[in-house]
């Protein structure tokens, strides 16, 4: 009997030729939002409010807020929100990006306020983006094994520790250039062909994009997958061979990453850092708009800066009234909406009345001559 000589079949259709990119609905979604963030500036139809009007920069300056805070909470959501870790030293770690970056690139030959070491923007904010990487990770070795409300407390006390180093006078830490507790005017950095304001809006959006993508990659593959059984069902994840520990550590060091980002980029929109204002309640600012937002949600950051923000700019003359809204907001979204504004038009799309309407309106159309 003759051997056959045919080749077997591919069960899969040969690969055309060329570079081919598949892009699912999600991700041109997600494309032409940010496309749309990208043009704003230039398209300004936000104009019947003037808190986020783009065309002009007390809107730009506002909106930079917004990308500053919803990138900070991206990390935030990644710590909290996948792997269920309560790590709370993101206001320290936030204030470190601001500090750091300003210290860096201010020259080195001006006055107290403004003196520093004369570095170039661009190498000061990835070096201060590492290093609190790298201190996300030290501290969360030890605070990986703890939970709870003793792990609260850990990485609260280390969010406290760095703003107290901060706040150090130059005759104490030589070296440290942070002004002390005065506060330390932040060095602008210009896009060539744009103005200040504008620039900060793009490096803004700029950081939010970066964490955004970053999220939406490591969410979709084994990281977002084992950090979600990490936080639904942690003793199981031993005896499955998951490290809980190593997949904590990459959560504590990219939420670290993220605040340090978004804090250079609050810090120069800002134009001036003072101690003051990475305290707790920078923290609670956070946390409003990570779970008011969604927490565990790809937009929920995004659309929980917006609140926040819009809300900071019509009640900044009333303080205390601002406190107050966040609170029965918290509250509300706990009670609520424990998922965020992000799932609401989902809730609505599936509630038992959208679905009676939408039967209603079949059964019309089935019948209309």
């Amino acid at each position: 009997m003759e051997a056959s000589n045919t080749t077997p079949r591919s069960l899969y259709p040969p690969a055309p030729p060329g570079i081919t990119i598949n892009l699912s609905r999600e991700q041109l979604t997600t494309f032409g939002i940010f496309l749309f963030l990208g043009l704003l500036p230039w398209i300004p139809i936000l104009g019947w409010t003037d808190i986020f009007d783009s065309s002009n920069n007390f809107g730009r300056g506002n909106l930079a807020f917004v990308f500053a805070y919803g990138a900070a909470a991206v990390g935030f959501n990644l710590l909290v929100g996948y792997s269920g870790t309560l790590g709370l030293a993101v206001a320290g770690l936030f204030a470190l990006g601001a500090y750091g970056t300003a210290v860096l690139s201010a020259p080195s030959d001006a006055r107290e306020a403004l003196s520093g070491y004369d570095w170039p923007f661009f190498l000061a904010l990835p070096v201060v983006c590492i290093a609190a990487a790298i201190i996300g990770v030290l501290v969360g070795f030890p605070a990986a094994r703890l939970k709870g409300f003793f792990l609260a407390i850990a990485t609260l006390a280390l969010g406290e520790l760095i703003v107290t180093i901060i706040r150090l006078d130059d005759d104490v830490w030589s070296g440290l250039k942070t002004n002390g507790g005065t506060g330390k005017q932040v060095p602008q950095f210009l896009i060539p062909g744009l103005d200040r304001i504008l620039s900060v809006y793009m490096l803004s959006l700029g950081a939010l994009v970066l964490m955004m993508v970053a999220y939406m990659v490591l969410t979709n593959r084994r990281l977002g997958r084992t950090l979600k059984a990490v936080r639904d069902i942690d003793i199981a994840t031993g005896p499955l061979g998951i490290s809980s520990t190593y997949y904590k550590l990459v959560a504590f060091g990219l939420s670290a990453f993220a605040a340090a980002l978004a804090g250079a980029m609050w810090a120069q929109n800002s134009s001036f850092a003072n101690p003051q204002t990475f305290r707790t309640r920078l923290l609670v600012f956070l946390l409003v708009v990570l779970i008011v937002g969604g927490l565990g949600r790809k937009w929920g950051p995004l659309i929980g800066a917006v609140f926040f923000v819009f809300l900071r700019q019509k009640l900044q003359d009333t303080q205390k009234l601002l406190f107050l809204i966040l609170g029965i907001a918290l509250i509300l979204s706990v009670l609520v909406l424990p998922n965020g504004i992000a799932v609401l038009p989902k809730q609505i799309r599936d509630s038992r009345w959208v679905k009676d309407l939408q039967r209603r309106l079949e059964s019309l159309l089935d019948f209309s001559p």
